[in-house]
């Protein structure tokens, strides 16, 4: 717990954290043994990223321990304000915006060398409605700063009443087969139903 906290406020600055520390979990309500964080859009480390809103993650246990199984593992959503709907491009842009700054703002904190023009996204459709999967080549800024590929799932969800999107953001280097992904379905699934209540 310790070290997640430290590592949170490298890269995402004391007031966030602090601020993020006053908000329970709206849509990301477990699983209960994954840390939690909250932060307002656009985040701090990526300006570029001009959606109002807020994050929710949810952190696997080990994530910031590259000896661990579940090293670089989180599932997170970004409930993005006045938005009905969002597209492919802009969910790649997302992406970009989001790592490059990330792992750009951690790698300085930590004094850790990266290119952060080597950090890219891929993202394809799905033949099932409003999901998409990506993977994006980064680096392992929590600790050694080593290049780490990312498997990643999207599920989008549209409430067009409240003019809100909600992107929901799967990730682990693991391939699709393995176990921690099955952990992941059921955050998407879970967070998906409630945000269609």
């Amino acid at each position: 717990m310790k070290y997640l906290y430290v590592t949170l406020i490298l890269f995402f600055g004391t007031s966030v954290v602090t601020k993020s520390q006053e908000h329970k979990p709206e849509i990301l309500l477990g699983p209960a043994n994954w840390e939690f964080e909250r932060f307002p859009l656009p985040p701090a480390f990526a300006p570029q990223i001009t959606y109002k809103g807020f994050e929710e993650l949810r952190f696997a246990p080990g994530m910031f321990n590259k000896d661990s199984t579940n090293y670089f593992t989180y599932a997170f959503v970004a409930q993005l304000d006045t938005l009905t709907s969002v597209q492919e491009n802009e969910i790649k842009n997302y992406l970009e915006y989001y790592f490059k700054g990330l792992c750009g703002s951690t790698a300085r904190d930590r004094k850790l060398t990266i290119d952060t023009t080597k950090i890219l996204a891929t993202v394809k459709k799905q033949k099932i409605a409003n999901r998409y999967e990506a993977t994006v080549n980064l680096f392992g800024v929590f600790t050694d700063g080593a290049p780490v590929n990312l498997n990643m799932e999207i599920g989008i969800a549209n409430n067009v009443a409240a003019k809100k999107t909600y992107v929901f953001f799967l990730a682990s280097p693991h391939d699709k087969n393995n176990p921690v992904w099955k952990e992941l379905y059921k955050i998407l699934d879970k967070g998906i139903e409630r945000v269609n209540k």
